[in-house]
């Protein structure tokens, strides 16, 4: 269940990840700067104190919205997101998308405990690098954290069965700026011209130029083209 309470498990002493994790968390390098965002308290102290004993990590931030979130990464500029989907303010797709915009850098870990194959492919097709379920143990986030900073995804081992699709992470952001994004979001919502011109605050001409570069840029015909090209991609979540 969305918001749901989750603990952090212990890491039993026989765990054994592969050889990839365990040289990128052995190597001597620079510190990684990790911005965490989690409307928990109790996931946020757990993750902490974890990263505290990582003398090759460090927390710079930690936010317990998405506003925050956004704010955090324009001023820290983080190697990593540790991101909550379930959130007040922006959802932690939503911050993933925003953050897409203007950085491409950064690694986005999903820290979510939500395991339905949508939000997660949700999550893949709005930037996120890698998606762990919060009832991760100890060598796990180790894993997950060096696997997303090489550049890989990470999937939980409870998730990795699912086929996910994230064919399309990112390209969105590349294909559409940021105005056009939020105007197809209320296309797809099934808002009016009248409605988003209101709801911008610009004119409904200026949403009309907008939603023909739309459809030159995503192929579609019509509304109905566009609304499918918004759910295909997790413009919508």
């Amino acid at each position: 269940m969305i918001g749901q309470s989750t603990f952090i498990k212990d890491a039993p002493h026989n765990l054994v990840h592969d050889d990839g994790c365990r040289k990128q968390s052995g190597s001597a390098m620079k510190k990684t700067r990790i911005i965490l965002a989690d409307d928990q308290l109790l996931i946020r102290a757990g993750v902490r104190a974890i990263i505290e004993t990582l003398p090759s990590h460090e927390l710079v931030s930690e936010c317990a919205d998405g506003h925050q979130a956004i704010a955090a990464i324009h001023q820290f500029h983080p190697d990593i997101i540790l991101l909550d989907i379930a959130m007040p303010g922006p959802s932690g797709i939503e911050v993933a998308r925003s953050v897409r915009q203007f950085d491409t850098r950064a690694r986005i870990l999903v820290l979510s405990s939500i395991d339905r194959k949508e939000i997660i492919e949700q999550a893949m097709h709005a930037g996120a690098d890698g998606y762990l379920l919060k009832d991760f143990v100890l060598d796990e986030l180790l894993c997950a954290l060096s696997t997303v900073l090489r550049g890989e995804r990470y999937l939980s081992p409870r998730i990795r069965h699912m086929e996910i699709d994230s064919t399309s992470k990112r390209n969105v952001g590349k294909l559409l700026t940021a105005r056009q994004l939020e105007i197809l979001r209320l296309v797809a919502s099934g808002k009016t011209t009248k409605e988003i011109a209101r709801n911008l605050s610009i004119s409904p001409k200026t949403v009309e130029f907008h939603r023909s570069r739309l459809m030159e840029r995503t192929g579609a015909n019509d509304v109905t083209g566009l609304t499918r090209f918004a759910l295909q991609n997790g413009v919508l979540c």
